[in-house]
């Protein structure tokens, strides 16, 4: 994919560099500290790196533990003339983040100028991340017309000649940015919001709900053989029986709502990375996921631990829990289409423990 979007021995010099799960960054020696707004780590060693890297990155001990490489590199010209087209300046400069490595891995490439960054194009020549692409697009626009607002404008979404899909979006990011690690105020408000402004009474089979737990029952031997499959079916079916027939309440679902998909610019949360979003969904299901996500990845909660941790907070009800992970059951075993890797195998057999701990209370 690098190959494909850019154009190497010609253009600016760049570092690349690696973390310690496999994920890559390539960002320009010239107004690094900007390029870096795109690296957001959680733990104390990359936030050194962030502080540190445009100081010493041309330290040989540093260079060899970031796994860091030089680079001399330019966008591919079709993409070059699109994003320039878009943002209306010729004076773009870009970092790339290389991607989560996953089914559905993709390339961030942040453009700015100057001290100021303008927006994000996300890049694959993956036709079902075309489809993620298109679908954000589409709830962007859905969400915006409903008055929702701290969030992407979608710029264009589309195919260039050689493949790559690509989806661009605005932003109000700065270097004054934050990325907020603790659930609070912002969150809740934001989500409060995303649930007023959406919100709308329909029967549950109509729902984007519904057609989530029908793709899971259908696909049901997609989940790993190691996975408790009659623990997921029971659940469904409790679900199912419970909303049957009767007009529920739902609304918007981010799908991701995680600290690294929102920052605080100026007192107000911006939310990004729409990709899994739905419209009819359960209330506030996304403050299961920011929770669950910090526990397990800044938080590093031991796996025999998470499960208490959920349940100790004072605002879970089990049966929205229940919901959320069943949501997320679904979502992964239709992306993976029953090739799990051993950690989603791991983190499924997890959400898994949780759905029975709960059942019987739901």
């Amino acid at each position: 994919m690098l190959d494909k979007i850019l154009t190497h021995a010609q253009g600016k010099s760049f570092i690349s560099f690696a973390n310690a799960d496999g994920k890559r960054w390539i960002v320009p020696l010239e107004n690094m500290r900007v390029a870096l707004n795109l690296y957001q780590p959680s733990g104390i060693k990359g936030h050194t790196v962030k502080a540190l890297l445009p100081i010493v990155h041309n330290l040989s001990p540093v260079r060899k533990a970031i796994k860091a490489e030089s680079l001399t590199c330019a966008l591919q010209q079709e993409l070059q003339d699109l994003l320039q087209e878009i943002f209306n300046t010729k004076d773009l400069e870009f970092a790339l983040f290389c991607g989560t490595p996953s089914v559905h891995q993709k390339i961030t490439i942040q453009l700015s100028k100057g001290g100021n960054i303008l927006g994000y194009c996300k890049a694959s020549d993956n036709k079902e991340i075309l489809r993620l692409f298109e679908r954000e697009t589409g709830t962007l626009h859905t969400l915006a017309e409903k008055g929702v607002e701290n969030m992407p404008q979608a710029l264009f979404c589309g195919t260039l000649s050689n493949g790559v899909h690509i989806f661009v979006q605005s932003t109000v990011k700065s270097g004054q940015s934050r990325v907020l690690h603790e659930w609070g105020t912002l969150q809740e408000k934001f989500l409060a919001r995303l649930h007023e402004k959406t919100k709308q009474t329909i029967l549950f089979e109509e729902s984007d709900y519904h057609r989530t737990l029908l793709a899971l029952e259908e696909h049901l031997d997609w989940l790993p053989t190691s996975c408790d499959r009659a623990v997921v079916e029971a659940a469904v079916a409790r679900i199912m029986k419970k909303y049957r027939g009767k007009k529920v309440e739902f609304s918007a679902f981010h799908g991701d709502f995680t600290p690294w998909n929102m920052f605080a610019e100026r007192g107000v949360l911006f939310v990004f990375d729409f990709e899994y979003s739905a419209l009819t969904y359960p209330a506030y299901l996304d403050r299961y996921h920011f929770e669950l996500q910090t526990a397990i990845f800044e938080k590093r909660i031991p796996a025999e631990g998470v499960v208490a941790h959920m349940l100790q907070c004072g605002w879970v009800n089990k049966e929205k829990l229940a919901m959320y992970l069943l949501s997320m059951l679904s979502q992964y075993t239709l992306r993976e289409k029953g090739k799990c890797s051993n950690h989603l195998e791991q983190t499924m057999i997890l959400w898994i423990e949780i759905i029975k701990n709960i059942t019987t209370d739901i």
